[in-house]
């Protein structure tokens, strides 16, 4: 009951925004309904059929992506203004692939470059040792690196300087003296092309690593608590990315103001979101489905941009800096 209520949900939200599309182009709709549905990785698209003035029948349209059972888009709503045929799923579904194939040709934020590798600290009460991790994982070991599929881990001593870190830790209140007692690390640096498939191998592999002498994990300007890290990872479903290990999602007060923040996504050439608004668990949830949506889809947010969230309100997205200090800025606040 409750799935078909978040379709009939999104049906609805398609109709405006497949209107709101056509408006924004320069045509004004007369007509607009939805065709089918067409799924695909946890999204949702709708094929539509919509009459213009400029045009005799009905045309063909999408709408969505719909992530899961939100209202939050993939930015794949688009038409070429042909006929509505018996192939409309067929066509539909080419109209998606060319959607995809232009998001990910512009998948990196401009001045931002994607990251060599993503890493990861596992804090330890003692040292470790490579050949023991090879027998655990396999792969080789090289120059005092043990290599594991796309996975290169290291060992090291303890960190120094972690107080500023453990601080913004806001998850897990007891970082400070939990971390303290560390006395050797171990450092996972994860390479590859496709993003997604980097996030997940990344996670896994770090979380192979956790044992009784792992104390805190150190990633996007952050310390983890390990059960914490391992908990997100198992129960993120395949083919999803563990939203919550790969970035920060940080809070703070400026000049008596609250702010939410995203740390994490310019490893793969994205924005960081910067956010104001009134409540801490509003903040974290909304940061939350902004990166799930990034991760997700590979797209670029451009500047000037309004999303609507599941919860149905629109969130207008400023692009604020250039290159890598680029940040897109928005609020919450009641106006």
């Amino acid at each position: 009951m409750k799935e078909l209520k978040a379709l009939k949900k999104q049906a609805a939200d398609a109709e405006r925004e497949m209107r709101d599309w056509l408006v924004r182009d320069g045509k004004q709709p007369t007509k607009v309904e939805v065709l089918g549905r067409i799924n695909g990785p946890g999204v949702t698209f709708f094929a539509m059929q919509f009459q213009v003035p400029e045009h005799d029948g009905w045309l063909l349209g999408v709408a969505g992506g719909y992530l899961e059972d939100t209202l939050t888009l993939t930015g794949h709503t688009v038409s070429s203004y042909q006929p509505v045929t018996e192939n409309f799923g067929e066509d539909a579904t080419s109209l998606i692939a060319a959607m995809d194939r232009a998001l990910s040709s512009g998948a990196v934020a401009e001045g931002r470059d994607v990251a060599e590798y993503l890493s990861a600290t596992l804090l330890l009460t003692q040292p470790a040792h490579l050949e023991r991790l090879r027998a655990l994982l396999g792969g080789r070991v090289e120059d005092d690196v043990l290599y594991v599929g796309n996975s290169r881990i290291t060992t090291g001593p303890e960190l120094d300087k972690l107080g500023p870190i453990a601080e913004r830790a806001y998850l897990w209140p007891d970082a400070t003296n939990a971390v303290s007692h560390h006395t050797a690390r171990l450092v996972v640096d994860t390479a590859g092309t496709d993003h997604l498939a980097r996030a997940e191998e990344h996670a896994r592999r770090v979380t192979e690593l956790i044992d009784s002498s792992v104390v805190g994990i150190s990633a996007n300007g952050t310390l983890y608590e390990p059960a914490f890290y391992r908990q997100v990872v198992d129960t993120t479903p395949a083919g999803t990315p563990p939203v919550l290990v790969l970035v920060q999602l940080g809070l703070a007060k400026r000049m008596g103001k609250l702010h939410g923040f995203t740390e994490g996504l310019a490893d793969i050439g994205k924005d960081e979101f910067l956010l104001e608004g009134d409540s801490p668990e509003e903040l974290q949830r909304v940061l939350l489905e902004l990166a799930s949506h990034i991760l997700v889809t590979g797209a670029v947010i451009p500047d000037d941009t309004n999303l609507t969230l599941s919860t149905g309100q629109v969130l207008h997205l400023t692009r604020k800096g250039s290159g890598e200090n680029a940040a897109l800025t928005g609020s919450l606040k009641d106006k």
